[in-house]
């Protein structure tokens, strides 16, 4: 079957995954362990996409108990991630990850991963908002070495890897159970029916929707539009993680370990500008003091964000939309031995940290909200889908602790993977009644004109401006109803698309992204309190007495219904 000169072609397995990062990866693996037949979809080139790929700090690292310190334990790690987000978070969920990820990292060893030593052995890391030093790493690209070792392991058990093929659609059947999913591969110009009875969706998060974002541009948020508008409950998708990160020459997040060292903060002008931030009595030293990554409003770290936002969008940054940290007062012994992982990647690209200033934007890090996973084995509300890594809900709230973004993939990739196979063995593909919508939208959009592909990318970048500026560091109802309205004239934009095969991956991606910030601003509105990152100016106060519980959203005709969801849990 062809459409105009795209063509069809219809593959079956037992479970299809969605996504290349270090949680779709471990579920394909999982899933062909557990005897399934295995298709992993991924948008970018394999072993090339995603944050788990791409993220890099001086303690990137995952969280898990039992590897050297024995005052530590799961029931700690446990505690630790409950503490960091009662009320926000699954219990249930929470005591898998903690519970599971011993036997993950121990997976990982038997892979291969070379997790950092020391002389007594494994070195462990103290992340943010964690009790005890329980994070293991592998010279701060932990996650590439993950995915690395992961992906390998996969192609010798026989998963299939279709690579650079995008997700255009779920397919669900009569009954409303999904039996599959429509991939496009752009160089082939083809349409791929994947007809499977279970699908594992782990195409992470939404950073290309912001202009400074630590990952790979091809995350444009098509799992949340199209898991949206399926009828999936989504939660806390007003929670994001941000903070400050090295733009260039590399792209890099900076944890404590950077501000301990008290950068200086210039703009383009070279001028210092922190300290005219600050309120009576507070000094610059107490503000690096507090600061981690990532960024809260929960103390007074909060103003090295701030001034920095608030330099770029009054034109004081560089061209990148950046200010310039400098840590030419420090001896060069002192930087190389607080950022060692740092110093040898900036010196490798040319730069000299102990010379040369360094871009540092505030950045997109992480989804904490998401589709929400009703159990353990991280199933969404939808049947037969699964959702894991960034693109799910429900085991991150305002806060959490570091090292558990990592173990999240490793812990609810294998569950979902291994209950896919398992349901799997008990289902088969239903009739794919959905599918006839899909191809019918596909063959509106193909027999219009073609669009430029350059029309697709102005819509983009207009509204990555728009959430760079207005939902990233400070939110006002004013400045997020004026994203918002960027979000649905680019949704009207693409509603009913002009593509060619060329430019059908930019255009259905274009129109997701609009979708996906469209549902986080809606969120971002609604919580009308300051809680975290979540940094509301015009409320400017946490208000647990009316807002200290998740909020979900689903479809509701052509606008959304929030609902109110308390965890609980001790």
């Amino acid at each position: 079957m062809s459409q105009g000169s795209v063509s069809w072609q219809r593959v079956s397995a037992d479970v299809v995954v969605i996504g290349g990062g270090g949680a779709a990866s471990r579920a394909a693996l999982s899933a062909r362990r557990a005897g399934a037949s295995v298709r992993l979809v991924t948008k970018a080139p394999f072993k090339a996409g995603g944050s788990t790929v791409h993220g890099a700090s001086e303690i990137m690292s995952m969280g898990a108990a039992g590897f050297g310190d024995r005052d530590d334990s799961t029931e700690k790690h446990y505690a630790d991630t409950m503490r960091a987000g009662r009320g926000f978070i699954d219990p249930a969920l929470v005591r898998a990850l903690a519970e599971d990820a011993p036997r993950r990292i121990q997976d990982l060893i038997a892979l291969g991963v070379p997790f950092d030593e020391e002389r007594e052995g494994y070195k462990l890391i103290m992340s943010d908002f964690g009790s005890h030093a329980r994070a293991l790493g592998v010279s701060g690209k932990t996650g590439k070495a993950f995915v690395d070792a992961i992906s390998d392991e996969l192609l010798r058990t026989g998963v299939a890897v279709d690579a650079g093929v995008a997700l255009v659609d779920l397919v669900r059947d009569d009954d409303g159970v999904i039996c599959g999913a429509v991939g496009y591969d752009e160089v082939r110009r083809v349409l791929v029916h994947y007809e499977a009875p279970c699908v594992v969706l782990g195409t992470g998060g939404i950073h290309s929707a912001f202009r400074q974002q630590v990952s790979t541009a091809e995350m444009t948020g098509d799992g949340q539009a199209i898991a949206f508008r399926h009828g999936a409950e989504f939660v806390n998708l007003e929670f994001h993680q941000l903070g400050s990160a090295l733009v260039h020459p590399y792209v890099q997040l900076f944890s404590g370990s950077a501000f301990r060292l008290y950068p200086k903060l210039m703009n383009a002008a070279g001028e210092e500008f922190l300290a005219g931030y600050l309120p009576p009595g507070v000094a610059i030293k107490e503000v690096y003091d507090e600061k981690g990554f990532p960024f809260t409003s929960s103390n007074v770290s909060r103003y090295i964000d701030i001034s920095m936002a608030h330099e770029v969008s009054e034109g004081r940054g560089t061209p990148r939309g950046a200010v310039y940290f400098s840590f030419a007062h420090q001896p060069a012994a002192v930087l190389e031995a607080g950022l060692p992982h740092t110093v040898r990647w900036l010196r490798s690209r040319g730069v000299e940290p102990t010379r040369d200033r360094l871009e540092v934007g505030v950045a997109f890090q992480c989804m904490n909200g998401g589709v929400r996973m009703t159990g353990p084995d991280a199933q969404s509300t939808l049947p037969g889908l699964y959702v894991i890594g960034e693109l799910a809900g429900g085991v991150r709230g305002p806060d959490r602790p570091g090292g558990n973004s990592l173990a999240e993939g490793q812990v609810f990739g294998h569950r979902a993977g291994t209950a896919a196979a398992e349901r799997a063995k008990k289902f088969r593909a239903g009739q794919p009644r959905t599918l006839v919508e899909t191809k019918a939208l596909l063959d509106a959009a193909l027999a219009r004109p073609g669009a430029d592909a350059r029309s697709f990318a102005e819509l983009a970048d207009g509204q990555r401006d728009a959430m760079q500026r207005h939902c990233l560091v400070e939110k006002t109802a004013d400045g997020l109803e004026a994203a918002l309205a960027i979000a649905r004239e680019v949704k009207r934009a693409t509603a009913a698309p002009a593509l060619s095969p060329g430019t059908l991956v930019a255009g259905l991606s274009t129109r997701n992204m609009a979708q996906a910030c469209e549902l986080v601003l809606l969120a971002c509105l609604n919580r009308r309190e300051t809680r975290s990152a979540h940094y509301r100016l015009d409320c400017p106060q946490r208000d647990d007495a009316n807002w200290a519980h998740s909020v979900t959203l689903r479809r509701d005709g052509d606008g959304v219904a929030f609902g109110k969801l308390s965890y609980g849990g001790n």
